[in-house]
């Protein structure tokens, strides 16, 4: 397999200046890496849809009167995680090609199903990789951020507290989890430490806001502990959850290639209803994710999520 423009190369704007020559990738000069660079090229969009087609000739979905829902992602990203700036000409013949397995996704449902029995909806997760800082462009104050340190010290500090012993158990992803059987065996309050860890943690430069799990179980509302709250679980989160700075970098030393910059912006995603009659209108008003599900839902005449507490667009 080898991927070349789909367009000539006047074709494609805001291309680096180094850029004069078309890209040209082949995945199979590289035994150990290419599937790792074909699910992050446009080629895997190809894979999804023969998948689909797959399913639609050997399964009953969409054979009968019930509805049924088949969920597909596509990946639009950067060309094997590299910056903007090093794949512009690759990103942008992407989505020239994720145009074209959308249309191929289309056809294949049209002959098969019939696009007036299909309610499409389309969205993005508006996750992107993350960019080199731009510290110098915008002026924007930053540093680096190192979780392993930091939890090294947090352990030094418990210990010049409450005595020896290895407090920290473990720590990923801005959590710390801390060791409870030595808690337990030497007989000291956990909520107590975990608070005195986040009143500790919080002195770190980079350092937003240190949330310990009694205060995101028991604590007061706010609107930011609310959204902590839903990915946060008591039996398998940390006892620390850290929130650095936006312009910050957390630093993996063990894998330089998971760093990644905090940035705080909102990410605007398209979302697009059509198809099973539904009339052209644009809706300008924002939404959240938490309007597709029962819009799907009220479209299908069931009943909403349980958990929902989003109110159906009108896309009738």
């Amino acid at each position: 397999m080898t991927w070349t423009p789909v367009h000539p190369m006047e074709k494609y704007i805001y291309l680096p200046e180094w850029r004069d020559t078309p890209f040209k990738y082949k995945f199979d000069d590289d035994r150990r890496n290419k599937f790792r660079r074909l699910i992050a090229s446009p080629f895997v969009n190809d894979e999804v849809n023969l998948l689909t087609e797959e399913l639609l000739d050997k399964s009953n979905i969409g054979k009968d009167e019930v509805p049924d829902m088949l969920s597909l992602m596509y990946y639009a990203g950067n060309y094997a995680h590299k910056t903007s700036q090093e794949c512009a000409m690759e990103l942008q013949d992407t989505y020239v090609r994720l145009d074209r397995s959308i249309a191929h996704l289309l056809d294949v449902i049209d002959k098969k199903i019939g696009l007036q029995n299909v309610l499409f909806c389309i969205t993005s997760t508006g996750y992107v990789d993350t960019e080199s800082a731009d510290h110098g462009l915008y002026r924007i104050p930053g540093g680096e951020f190192h979780l392993n340190r930091c939890a090294a010290l947090l352990n030094m500090f418990l210990m010049a507290t409450y005595g020896e012993g290895q407090y920290v158990e473990a720590y990923y992803d801005q959590q710390i989890y801390l060791n409870h059987k030595l808690i337990e065996k030497k007989q000291l309050d956990l909520s107590e430490i975990q608070n005195k860890a986040a009143d500790f943690l919080m002195q770190f430069s980079g350092v937003n806001e240190a949330y310990s799990a009694q205060r995101l179980l028991l604590g007061s509302w706010t609107p930011e502990i609310d959204l902590i709250r839903n990915g946060f679980h008591r039996k398998r989160s940390g006892d620390l959850l850290i929130e650095v700075l936006p312009g910050w970098t957390i630093v993996n030393e063990s894998n330089p290639t998971e760093n990644r910059i905090i940035r705080s912006a909102h990410i605007p995603v398209p979302l697009v209803f059509f198809g099973n009659s539904v009339k052209p209108e644009i809706i300008n008003t924002p939404v959240s994710v938490g309007h597709i599900a029962p819009t799907l839902a009220h479209t299908m005449r069931i009943r909403a999520p349980n958990a929902c507490s989003s109110t159906p667009l009108t896309i009738r």
